[in-house]
């Protein structure tokens, strides 16, 4: 019931969302004359095929796909050309070539007259359609069952029947309604979600208004549930050439199943589904949504999920210079779902989005063919990637960012297992492209409020597990520098390049452009930061005493900096931890490590010859890596150091700070200092005694404590460690040189080594 129930309803939700929002989730193409003329051209095609005229249908897409590229129409004129001038015998003509029609094109049919039967305005087809009993479509609607098929059917995107309009309005209602049935995929048994509709409408002239009426209107939401939307009503008013105001209604009642079996009802309770469709960009300019009282029961009467109210709004405006913005906003309000064992709800969702970028029509067309890839892009070829890697870097240089934001309010669920409520959730993020630079700059943030969960309490568990959280937060920034006009192509010209060298020479190649276009794609990014913070935890009875955490911070990221060199930083930071059951004031309580690796080299250039990767000479990369990197070391000043860093225990603390630095010029090719101090050094070791029993542990301490400046402060003991070592290699501890002990000189010629002294104990 789960399952179905949330599963389906979901789906409702998003089909509705995707007819509606389209502009966000698939763009249409461009209505150009050169590809209006293309797609009439393919029209033109598909019914002298139909007719069994294949000669001049290959003339037809031959002329399309030089208005239109379009390669599955290349590969079907390839499997046709073979044919022109054969018959198959015992077969009428068009018989004999439907099956090589791609599947999506439905044969000629008399338009259906709604079921209302208003009076129709819409004339017939120009030419009279083939009959449908001797035209098996394979896989068509409207078409009857294919025969055995003389080879592979090629597919092709659905191509709505030849409309012969009557006027300039019905014309752009046309336009609009094949438009919206394109949006969803045709009917066919392999895909898990498609449309089954009629696709030969009617025009009808209803109350002053244009009416198209869609029955049925079927959405196979996988390969078992379906969902019986139609009649599918829709009501027009042209407001000039281009634009259409549209109104939509669903039915009031769907049903849904589950292999034809009736398994629950959607209930509409109220809807208002209303936009302005603009032609010459195929899209929505406005758009407005209003569910209310909706619900889904299934038909046992075991579960029941309702909304109050789904409202989605959007549009598009153009600005000056060619600039465009889309804007959309979209609340839900009180989702319930309850059943036997299950008490789901939440209060509201709601979210916004405002995205921007130039030249809007060549924009929608290029997102259009690339979301069209990315639905098949599993079964793309090599020669359909190269348009996409071309329309993805001119996509890229359209588009200047987007910002975002979303919230949830008042989600609690009951279930078996027991009880949560979370009292909200805020989220925002955006990528804007700066004007001057071409950088893309990117930042987001996300609260989690007030979360509770509660073990339901048996006999088994009369003190049920509690767990509060205050708050959950997330953020991050970053950015990358312009992408070049071109980087895409160039990378699949790379690839192009390899089907055409010998095979003795591809692994060089390869090894030649992969590491050219690895150090290109690094290039690009510039910095990146995140942090993971966690405020007033506390879990009762999963210890003897109630476990808390005041507060952790988890944070990280780099710089690949601007000639000084990269920089790498890490933070963890936690305090007000208490309650866990380990030995006597040995958890720590609170804790800073703050790290940063400062002025990095960079790594882009540590093999310059990569030819000795692909001929597998290990030995030479290794000297590459170690003379260049070497070398870049050397000149780049990086630094590590820590600062602001200690761990807390109840009777015990301990500090640290730590610079150290690459110098060429020094003894040991580096400087640095370390300050330390120790709060109650003898319970730190007992504390690390008792959770380490590694002797070098316990000698190292030793060491430190016996080398401290000890003194008394605030009432404390504390031991002061001031560590350094300088370009001429002396180690100094607290302005003591201790260099012996941690570089022992050499012996004289001929005598053994003195034996290791054991460090002194604190006084």
């Amino acid at each position: 019931m789960h399952r179905v129930v949330a599963g389906i309803f979901c789906g409702v939700l998003v089909c509705v969302l995707m007819a509606f929002g389209a502009c966000q989730v698939k763009a249409v193409e461009n209505n150009s004359e050169a590809t209006v003329t293309a797609r009439q051209l393919q029209l033109e095609g598909a019914r002298l095929q139909l007719q069994g005229n294949l000669e001049e249908a290959v003339k037809k897409y031959r002329q399309s796909t030089a208005l239109q590229p379009n390669p599955r129409l290349d590969d079907l004129i390839k499997q046709l050309e073979p044919r022109i001038g054969k018959k198959d015998e015992g077969m009428p003509p068009a018989a004999a070539a439907a099956p090589q029609i791609p599947p999506q094109i439905p044969p000629q049919a008399q338009p259906q007259a709604p079921l209302d039967q208003p009076a129709a305005v819409t004339a017939q087809p120009a030419q009279p359609p083939a009959p449908a009993p001797t035209v098996p479509v394979a896989g068509g609607e409207g078409g009857a069952p294919p025969t055995a098929p003389a080879g592979p059917v090629v597919e092709a995107p659905p191509v709505p029947p030849q409309r012969t309009p009557g006027t300039p309005e019905e014309e752009l209602i046309y336009a609009f309604t094949d438009w919206f049935i394109d949006l969803f995929p045709a009917s066919r048994p392999d895909l898990e979600f498609s449309l089954h509709t009629n696709r030969n409408y009617t025009i009808a002239q209803v109350d002053g208004e244009y009416e198209v009426r869609l029955d049925p209107f079927t959405l196979a939401i996988d390969k078992t549930d379906t969902l019986e939307l139609g009649p599918v009503l829709f009501r027009f008013n042209p407001q000039g050439k281009d634009l259409l105001s549209v109104r939509l209604r669903l039915a009031d009642k769907v049903p849904i199943k589950n292999r034809d079996k009736l398994e629950a009802e959607l209930t509409i309770g109220s809807q208002e589904l209303s936009g302005v469709w603009n032609r010459s960009l195929m899209n929505f300019d406005k758009l407005n949504l209003q569910l209310a009282d909706l619900a889904i029961e299934d038909a046992r009467k075991e579960g029941r999920l309702s909304l109050a109210a789904l409202a989605v709004e959007g549009g598009r405006s153009e600005e000056q210079g060619g600039g465009w913005v889309e804007k959309f906003r979209g609340e839900l309000k009180q989702l319930a779902f309850v059943e036997k064992e299950t008490d789901f709800g939440i209060e509201s969702i709601s979210g916004q989005l405002v995205a921007t970028g130039t030249n809007a029509q060549r924009f929608l067309e290029l997102r259009t063919r690339l979301q069209q890839g990315l639905n098949r892009v599993d079964t793309l070829e090599l020669a359909e990637i190269k348009p996409l890697m071309t329309d993805l870097d001119e996509y890229l240089q359209l588009f200047n960012g987007y910002a975002s934001s979303g919230s949830l309010q008042g989600f609690h669920v009951t279930a078996r297992e027991g009880s949560a409520t979370l009292a909200s959730i805020a989220l925002t993020g955006g990528v804007h492209k700066e004007a001057t630079t071409g950088k893309f700059v990117y930042n987001s943030e996300g609260k989690c409020n007030d979360f509770s969960f509660v073990e339901k309490q048996t006999e088994k568990k009369p003190q049920p597990v509690s767990v509060t959280l205050r708050q959950l937060g997330l953020k991050g920034n970053g950015s990358m520098q312009a992408v070049p006009p071109h980087l895409f192509a160039e990378i699949f010209a790379a690839v192009e390049g390899y089907q055409q060298v010998k095979k003795e020479e591809a692994d060089a190649y390869v090894a030649r452009n992969g590491y050219a276009f690895a150090q290109k794609i690094l290039a690009l990014l510039e910095r990146y930061s995140g942090e993971v913070s966690l405020n007033g935890l506390k879990v009762i009875n999963a210890q003897p005493g109630p476990i808390t955490l005041d507060q952790v911070t988890l944070s990280g990221g780099f710089d690949v900096g601007s000639g000084q060199g990269g920089k790498i930083h890490t933070l963890v930071d936690f305090s007000g931890f208490q309650g866990m059951a380990q030995g006597s004031n040995t958890v720590p309580q609170a804790g800073r490590l703050r790290l940063e690796l400062g002025r990095i080299p960079s790594l882009l250039n540590l093999i310059n010859d990569p030819s000795a990767l692909a001929g597998g000479n290990m030995q030479a990369v290794q000297g590459q890596l170690m003379m260049n990197g070497m070398a870049a070391l050397m000149q780049s000043g990086m630094n590590l150091s820590m600062a602001d860093s200690f761990i807390v225990f109840p009777a015990a603390k301990m500090t640290l700070a730590l610079l150290a630095q690459v110098d060429p010029q020094a003894k040991y090719l580096s400087t640095g200092t370390m300050n330390v101090a120790i709060e109650n050094p003898e319970e730190l070791q007992r504390i690390i005694r008792s959770c380490s029993a590694d002797p070098k542990i316990a000698q190292m301490l030793a060491t430190l404590t016996a080398l401290a400046d000890r003194r008394q402060e605030n009432g404390k003991t504390v031991d002061k460690i001031d560590a350094k070592i300088d370009a001429t290699g002396k180690v100094l501890i607290n302005a003591k040189d201790v260099t012996s002990m941690f570089f022992p000189p050499p012996p004289p010629a001929g005598e053994a080594p003195p034996p290791a002294q054991e460090p002194r104990t604190a006084p």
